[in-house]
């Protein structure tokens, strides 16, 4: 009896479980059917065109343009992708063997779809509708969805994309050898952040070629690929080390490490050479010119009608510049040495905790609360817990320095540091315009030469109030006045006295026209304090007269891009050398170049000497704009020329006292650092800092006293026959007819003055 309700009861279940199965296989089939009809209608390129094999032969596999430097060194890319190629010969085997192990086992085996990984993507995918399932895709097929991606279709993104990639990767291996395949995918992969390929990767991640790379680095790579955001080594490198050691786990499943290599390399720490060149290194505000200016060579090049139209970001190209990476290197450790001194001093000064608080009342509705942010500092980048306004606070009240310099005779760009740092402050400060002060006196005194005024012609150092610019004051830096300076000490000293006396006497035409050589924008006529420097100018408008002096009167433009070429090397660009336009004498050139020597030498950066010990024959000039507000120093040879502003980005933020905020003190000691560290390479100092060839009387032209006092006497001479320009010798002086006249009224003088006195 029980035996026969137990087989009444396997019949029941039967008949339940018929229609059950009877749904599966008719679902299966529905599949299937599906699933054809999606093979059918790609095929017939209803979800977009497909390559053709012959196609395929031909893929044009984009390379990012490298950027180097004048030695020859890497400074940078431009691209779309971050791609550089690399032979398969150059590639370790340990990364081959990674990647294998933990993507596709089966590599050298299928024929581009591994079936048994497909049966479970296509049952996930379509019939569980699972969109995040992944997995299954063979190398070839991923590297097919690398090269074409995958069109959005709503929910029948995935299953097509599946379908695309399965196709393309059968006609892959039709036209390909596996080695070929490997050789493109490894080319092609994904890392994140614009990189694409080992090669690239390999330099973001660790800042060497991936043939130098180790095992467990190239397992940290291969790691990357699963999720390369959430396994990103710098941002989580918990995670990132755990998928490595995965990686190098696997390799010991499958004999391609043993067992005790495998634990050794699990062991290490990750060790990062973290290295993007969009975003930082040493040279990025000058790659950004570099780029614009390739651009538009390009463009140039493009429209002449050749075959080919070259595309930058695409076709590896090589761009190689002017810019001296030692040089470049020396003049960043310059500034963050010195400003990581200054910017403590400038937040202890009382006028920034003034404005500081100030700042805060004025942005209290974002000083909330406080969460960690990221930011940039002189001691590096860190994370600290701040409000909004903390963060402003922060760049508003900081430092900021730009360092320009170019050959004088070439007019190569040499040093280009356009900022702090590029990726938290990418305003390049090169070609900001600021009131120039000081800086711009040496394009009054060299107008006034070449109009015939000489080094030792004398000028007023007296305070005057000149009511027709609205009782205009001017006075010197240091407070003192009185008696005349010669034009030389007047610009070694930076005297505003007698510098608004020569403005007054040579005019406003003969320095406007002057000014005109150098392409300086335009300069207020109805405005005196213009000799002062009350005009704004850029570092690399600033620099002309400089390198124009250091190049003995010719005058150079300034250029970035030596040559350009194509993948194959083939010269696509190069720098035409034109020689420089000669815009003032050479003994106008050298009396000038022995003035600013005496800058140096004597004047206002004396500390060039003395508290930085550079001993190189350089000429130059400071210049302090009014509050402190801007700090300048320049400087030359015949080898370099250079510029130096240092500022914050608002003028209200600076130092209250000239101790700190003066050029002197804040722009000098940049070029007093970076010309020791070119002293010290006898290779740099012979190159950039040769001694002065200037002619025979450009020193002998400034034998006289600096100041003198007033002469009554004299003061009529010149009243009645003018001021000499020119300093007549004085054997002829003294024995002609006008010395004798002379001789005369001051006797006159004296007996007036003795008859007073009685």
């Amino acid at each position: 009896m029980k035996g026969l309700l137990s087989l009444q009861g396997m019949k029941k279940r039967r008949k339940k479980s018929k229609p059950v199965v009877r749904w599966l296989l008719w679902l299966a089939a529905a599949g299937l059917a599906f699933a054809g009809m999606l093979t059918l209608i790609t095929l017939m390129g209803g979800f977009g065109p497909l390559p053709r094999h012959d196609e395929l032969r031909n893929l044009r596999d984009e390379r990012a343009t490298l950027v180097y430097s004048s030695d020859g060194k890497m400074i940078g890319k431009i691209f779309a992708r971050n791609r550089t190629p690399v032979s398969l010969d150059e590639v370790p085997s340990h990364l081959i063997d990674a990647l294998i192990v933990t993507e596709d086992l089966r590599f050298f085996s299928h024929n581009g779809i591994d079936n048994r990984s497909l049966l479970r993507v296509l049952v996930k995918s379509i019939l569980m509708g699972n969109r995040e399932a992944g997995g299954g895709s063979t190398l070839t097929q991923q590297l097919a969805k690398n090269l074409y991606g995958r069109p959005r279709l709503g929910f029948l993104t995935v299953p097509v994309a599946k379908i695309r990639e399965a196709i393309l990767a059968i006609r892959m291996e039709e036209v390909y050898t596996k080695e070929e395949i490997l050789s493109l995918y490894l080319n092609t992969v994904p890392f994140g952040e614009d990189v694409y390929g080992v090669e690239a990767a390999a330099n973001r991640y660790f800042n060497k070629p991936v043939k130098e790379l180790g095992a467990e680095e190239s397992a940290l790579l291969v790691g990357i690929l699963k999720a390369n955001t959430y396994y990103h080594p710098r941002l989580h490198p918990e995670r990132s080390r755990d998928r490595r050691n995965l990686v190098l786990e696997l390799m010991r499943q499958h004999g391609k490490i043993d067992s005790t290599e495998a634990v050794r390399l699990q062991k290490l720490p990750l060790k990062l050479d973290y290295s993007n060149f969009r975003l930082e290194g040493p040279a990025q505000y000058f790659l950004f010119q570099v780029e614009k200016q390739a651009r538009e060579i390009l463009s140039r090049q493009n429209n002449l009608g050749q075959e080919w139209r070259w595309d930058i970001e695409k076709d590896g190209l090589k761009i190689m510049t002017t810019l001296d990476l030692r040089l470049q290197e020396m003049a960043l450790r310059s500034v963050r040495e010195h400003l990581s001194v200054m910017q403590p001093l400038l937040e202890k000064d009382r006028h920034i905790r003034k404005i500081k608080n100030d700042f805060y009342r004025g942005h209290s509705e974002q000083n909330g609360e406080k969460r960690l942010r990221e930011i940039w500092t002189w001691e590096g980048t860190k994370v600290d817990s701040m409000s909004v306004v903390d963060s402003l606070w922060h760049y508003y009240a900081m430092l900021h320095a730009g360092v320009y310099a170019v050959e004088p005779f070439t007019g190569k760009v040499r040093i280009w540091v356009g900022g702090n740092h590029f990726r938290y402050l990418p305003y390049d400060l090169i070609r900001a315009r600021r009131p120039a002060a000081s800086a711009f006196k040496p394009y009054l005194y060299t107008a006034a030469l070449e109009n015939g005024f000489n080094p030792c012609y004398y000028l007023d150092n007296e305070s005057r109030i000149y009511p027709e610019y609205d009782d205009w004051e001017p006075d010197n830096y240091d407070g003192t006045e009185g008696g005349e300076a010669a034009l030389w000490y007047a610009l070694a000293h930076s005297l505003n006295l007698p510098t608004v006396d020569l403005y007054f006497r040579l005019g406003f035409d003969p320095l406007e026209y002057f000014c005109l050589r150098f392409g300086l924008p335009p300069l207020p006529r109805e405005k005196p304090a213009l000799a002062l420097g009350a005009y704004d100018l850029s570092l690399t408008e600033a620099i002309r007269l400089y390198a124009c002096l250091g190049a003995g009167g010719q005058l150079s433009e300034p250029y970035m891009i030596e040559r350009i070429t194509g993948p194959e090397g083939q010269v696509l660009y190069e720098h035409e050398r034109e020689e420089p336009a000669r815009v003032m004498r050479e003994e106008i050139a050298g009396q000038m170049t022995a003035m600013l020597r005496r800058v140096v030498n004597e004047g206002t950066a004396v500390p060039m000497r003395t508290a930085w010990g550079v001993q190189a024959d350089v000429a130059g000039k400071t210049g302090t704009s009014q509050e402190y507000s801007d700090a300048w120093f320049f400087w030359y040879s015949s080898g370099l020329a250079g510029g130096i502003w240092v500022g914050a980005r608002d003028p209200e933020v600076h130092f209250s006292t000239g101790g700190y905020g003066s050029g002197t003190a804040l722009a000098l000691p940049v070029a007093g650092r970076l010309l020791n560290r070119m002293e010290a390479r006898r290779d740099l100092s012979t190159a950039y800092l040769p001694p002065f060839d200037l002619p025979f009387f450009s020193e002998w032209s400034m034998e006289c006293e600096g100041i003198r006092e007033k002469d009554a006497f004299r003061d009529i001479w010149e009243e009645i026959f003018g001021r000499p320009r020119h300093r007549p010798a004085r054997d002829t002086l003294e024995d002609s007819r006008e010395g004798r006249l002379r001789d005369l009224i001051r006797e006159l003088f004296r007996r007036r003055d003795a008859e007073r006195e009685e």
